[in-house]
């Protein structure tokens, strides 16, 4: 087998797409898209037998602070069969030499392997396993850097919900929580329009994600950005923007028709109850539907109030979430998502997931990917809203094997891994004696 580097595009991405575990992160299209930062260069380097690939990998290469020296990043890789103990083992022979040529301190892989099965609440389950697989990566000497559950400690998400979109779309929906469904006739109802955006509307997005982060504590992208990844992947349809926006003349509309329905409902309830025939369990069985009838027309009647209120404000309509959305080989993952503060109450946010996935299993998709939960499962942890949100479109949770690093230099890896957070700690520590 021969090693080689600097694979074509066309040739690397066939390959790649063409793998079980294929990863839009493995793409060559993404090392173009973290190249357009000077932080970072890309690399796509694999294994060729007779002429063709067994075995690939995305290179990320990124200079260390304070070292002066990089670090190769390979993100959901390699894309290889990673049961085939001889292949993995021949591969990171190649990576070690290939690391030490550009004078890197170590390579580190975080690969899309599931390490236990669990069900949807995180609890351990009989099924596909993984275990002894990192005890033989740590034989073939990477140093696993352990299973942690939370969200933001790794370079991506160790835990994540997918979902088979092979089924029917009646049976997907089937298969959401009930008040998720509920939550998606709510948008529905309340007059919610998807629609796929342009680059243009990345504007709009970026600053919805701004009030997003602000809502939720995180440091939200910039608009360069959110326009660098379109410019890079939406070409090649790699990459979708869709928005949630209220269409306030159907939505004012509606509820008129909704709340009319109701009054005459309501009329016809009243009338049958002034017949002097009428039996007591029939006479009680049409006041409990009248309560009914008067509480939804109260409900109507607040609703269409502020449905106007909006419409007034917002005639052409108002924006309220957005999405972007990523695909490659047989998956699509929600990558980022933002969420105005105005209405959330119109449940737009389940729409547009709704949306998406449904357009990704029309256009052939086998797997939809939530991309990135918290392992912590508990209602004290601070990402449960996003781990409830996300679990009640029924997809699998799943956690992955975690990351490796392999050394080059194994020096300069103690300075980085030891002695740099340890000195950073005690710094921290000295700052809070003054």
């Amino acid at each position: 087998m021969k090693f080689i580097t600097n694979i074509p595009k066309e040739k690397f991405n066939k390959f790649v797409s063409a793998h079980s575990k294929s990863h839009f992160l493995q793409s060559y299209d993404w090392g173009i898209f973290k190249s357009a930062t000077p932080t970072w260069t890309f690399d796509t380097v694999g294994l060729e037998e007779n002429g063709n690939l067994v075995a690939a990998a995305l290179v990320l290469s990124r200079t260390l602070p304070v070292i002066k020296r990089p670090f190769l990043y390979i993100p959901r890789g390699f894309v290889l069969d990673f049961g085939n103990a001889e292949l993995l083992q021949a591969f990171t022979k190649h990576m070690h030499e290939y690391a030490k040529k550009k004078g890197a301190i170590f390579f580190k892989i975080d690969p899309d392997i599931k390490y236990v099965s669990r069900d949807v609440d995180g609890n351990l389950v009989e099924g596909e396993q993984h275990r002894e697989l990192v005890e033989n990566l740590k034989k073939m000497g990477y140093k696993h850097l352990g299973l942690t559950q939370d969200f933001d400690s790794t370079i991506q998400p160790r835990y994540t919900f997918r979902l088979d979109i092979t089924n029917e779309e009646k049976e997907l929906l089937s298969g959401c929580h009930s008040k998720t469904r509920y939550n998606i006739k709510i948008a529905q109802k309340k007059g919610i329009e998807i629609f796929e955006g342009s680059r243009d509307d990345l504007a709009t997005f970026e600053s919805i994600m701004r009030v997003t982060g602000e809502r939720d504590g995180f440091l939200a992208r910039g608009l360069d950005y959110f326009e660098k990844m379109y410019d890079t992947l939406a070409p090649s349809g790699m990459c979708k923007l869709y928005l949630a926006k209220l269409n306030t003349k159907w939505a004012v509309d509606h509820e008129k028709q909704e709340q009319s329905d109701v009054e005459k409902t309501l009329s016809r309830l009243e009338t049958e109850l002034e017949n002097p025939d009428l039996t007591e369990k029939r006479s009680k069985k049409l006041t409990n539907q009248l309560d009914v009838q008067r509480n939804k027309l109260k409900k109507s009647v607040a609703s269409l109030q502020e449905l106007k209120k909006i419409a007034k404000e917002h005639p052409d309509g108002v924006i309220m979430s957005g999405i972007i959305t990523t695909y490659f080989g047989n998956k699509a993952w929600y990558l980022y998502g933002a969420s105005d503060n105005l209405y959330r109450e119109f449940m737009p946010n389940y729409l547009i997931q709704w949306h998406a996935l449904s357009e990704a299993k029309a256009a052939g998709y086998e797997i939809y990917d939530f991309f990135g939960i918290s392992g912590r499962t508990d209602e004290e942890d601070p990402l449960h809203g996003l781990y409830r949100f996300k679990k009640g479109f029924g997809g699998e949770f799943t956690e992955f094997i975690g990351e490796f690093d392999y050394v080059a230099n194994s020096g300069l890896y103690f300075v980085w891994a030891t002695l740099l957070p340890q000195f950073k700690k005690y710094k921290k520590l000295l700052k809070r004696k003054k």
